[in-house]
Parts: C-alpha cells; sequence; structure tokens
C-alpha cells in the first residue's frame, strides 16, 4: 500500500502573531513587577506606621502636641500640702487650669484639698499610690501601685483620675511603660523640670520654666514656698509668649 509522501512544506509564521505574543508576556511580566513593587511599598508602609505606633505608644509623654500655643503647668504632690490653697488662688487669679498629680496616701489624708482643687476645675492625674522606686518592680507590683493611686484618689474625691501616670521620681523604663499601658495608663514626664523641689530662689524657679517654655510644654512644679512666689511671674512669661496654660489632657489633644 502506497502513502501518499509528508509535505515539507512548513506553514508559514505570521509576523504579527509573533509580535503580539511578545507584547503579551512584556505586558505579564510589568505587571508582575509593578505588583511585586506594590506589595513591597505597601510592607514598608504598613512597617513604618507599626514602628511609628510603637514608639509614641512605648514610651513616656514629655511634651503635648506642638503645633498649637499650649503649655501644661503641672503639680507633682505628695507633701507641700500647706502650700496648695495658696497655688489654687493664684491659678484662679490668672483663670488657669493645671494638672495636680497627687500620690494615694496624700489623697487620703488630704481630700478635703483634692476636692477643692477638683472643684477649681483641674485635672487630677496618678502620681501613684505612694512615692516609691518602681524602675525595677514587676509587673504585678507596678501595676498594683498605679492601681492603688487610682483607689485612693476615687475615694477621696468621687471621682477616677484622668488615665495619665506620673511616676515618682520620674523613674521609667520601656516596661513599666508598657505595664501602666496595659491597665490604661500613659506615662507622664516633663519638657522642662523647674527642680523647685530643691527650694531655689523664685527667680530660678520662673527662670528655669520661662526658658524652656515653648509649645506644647509640660512644665513641672511641686507645692513649695519658692513656688508660690514664682508663679505669678511663670504666668505672666508665658502669656508674653504667647503660651496659653491648659491641662496635660487638653495638651494632648
Amino acid at each position: 500500500m502506497t502513502y501518499p509522501a509528508k509535505s515539507t512544506t512548513q506553514k508559514p509564521i505570521m509576523k504579527g502573531s509573533i509580535s503580539m505574543f511578545v507584547l503579551r508576556k512584556q505586558h505579564l511580566i510589568s505587571l508582575l513587577l509593578a505588583a511585586i513593587l506594590w506589595l513591597s511599598c505597601g510592607f514598608h508602609i504598613l512597617g513604618m506606621y507599626q514602628e511609628g505606633y510603637s514608639l509614641a505608644v512605648m514610651a513616656p509623654i514629655s511634651r503635648g502636641v506642638p503645633d498649637r500655643p499650649n503649655v501644661s503647668l503641672m503639680f507633682n504632690v505628695d507633701w507641700g500640702e500647706e502650700f496648695v490653697p495658696q497655688i489654687l488662688e493664684v491659678l484662679s487669679e490668672a483663670g488657669i487650669c493645671a494638672t495636680f498629680f497627687p500620690t494615694g496616701t496624700w489623697a487620703a489624708n488630704h481630700p478635703d484639698l483634692l476636692q477643692e482643687i477638683i472643684a477649681r476645675g483641674h485635672e487630677v492625674g496618678n502620681h501613684g499610690g505612694s512615692h516609691v522606686h518602681l524602675e525595677h518592680l514587676p509587673k504585678d507590683k507596678l501595676q498594683e501601685i498605679i492601681k492603688e493611686g487610682e483607689l485612693l484618689i476615687t475615694e477621696a474625691t468621687g471621682f477616677a483620675p484622668a488615665k495619665l501616670f506620673a511616676p515618682p521620681y520620674g523613674e521609667w523604663t520601656d516596661s513599666t511603660v508598657e505595664y501602666a499601658l496595659e491597665i490604661g495608663y500613659q506615662t507622664i514626664l516633663w519638657t522642662v523640670d523647674t527642680v523647685d523641689w530643691r527650694m531655689p530662689a523664685p527667680e530660678s524657679i520662673w527662670k528655669r520654666a520661662l526658658a524652656g517654655a515653648k509649645p506644647g510644654a509640660l512644665i513641672l512644679l511641686h507645692p513649695t514656698e519658692p513656688t508660690v512666689e514664682a508663679l505669678p511671674e511663670i504666668i505672666a512669661g508665658l502669656k508674653e509668649k504667647g503660651l496659653v496654660p491648659v491641662t496635660v489632657s487638653d495638651s494632648l489633644q
């Protein structure tokens, strides 16, 4: 049986088909590269936001929002109750509000004074149950100190303090900040430390306060006699700088 010979003639390949195939391949490669680049950038941006969030939360706050002309006067209180009424009078005469951070023991011993602070419109934060060193405390002990402060302040006034924790001695570590945050408290430090607890001359206090005063500044004070004398000068100097004293919570918003 004779079979027909196979044809040796090849079918012509269209140039247009080749060009279309190359173009499609290049297009797919371009899309793939674009997708990879998009994912890479997306993860990088996400990483930046996550890192920024972590830094914002896990570090103590030492300054309020800097894009407004606000500052905050903060009074850490574990002693000096004899000077608190005078401080309140100066603040009332100036028509400004401050933030007081009493310890729980001070609140329990001076509920009338603390109630007066609140009645005059000032903010009350938490300075811990007592004025103890805490940077090396385990989580349960540190949180117990913060909770004790909250409880004693609430019992003394009928109001819970703001969720702001000013650690005694200004001591903090990454761990203490994290432990406080776990129970809802942001750790608050300061922009300017007047070092008034050393009882310097009033001039030294107000000069130090005003030298570091800037938008968002948190100015740390204590109830002392030279602080009472320096306070009017501080308030006047802030006004000259165009800065308005507000509570810490207001300064952070």
